[in-house]
């Protein structure tokens, strides 16, 4: 591992920011449900983060944790996919024209 990337810690807030901008592009329904946007966000970043700290603390290098990122981003988006295949045969929610 090179030594600039051993001194560019992964930053929590900058997850959070990127991945609040990424929602623009396909947002989330918020409504109903009482959970503040910006706080799920800072969690769920915070826990990634965390995650990925670990990683590098036992010597997991950047390009097998991009590996780890994109199969985790895969795995997701197959869950809310089945999630709303499930939503939509039980009528809870319209397909997108």
């Amino acid at each position: 591992m090179t030594q600039d990337r051993e001194q560019t810690p992964l930053d929590h807030r900058l997850l959070a920011t990127f991945a609040k901008e990424a929602e623009t592009a396909d947002p989330i329904d918020w409504s109903g449900v009482d959970i503040d946007r910006s706080a799920a966000y800072e969690i769920m970043a915070s826990q990634i983060a965390e995650m990925f700290r670990d990683y590098e603390m036992q010597g997991i290098g950047r390009d097998p944790q991009m590996a780890i990122a994109l199969s985790t981003i895969v795995k997701l988006s197959v869950e809310n996919f089945v999630l709303n295949q499930r939503l939509l045969s039980a009528g809870l929610i319209q397909p997108e024209p």
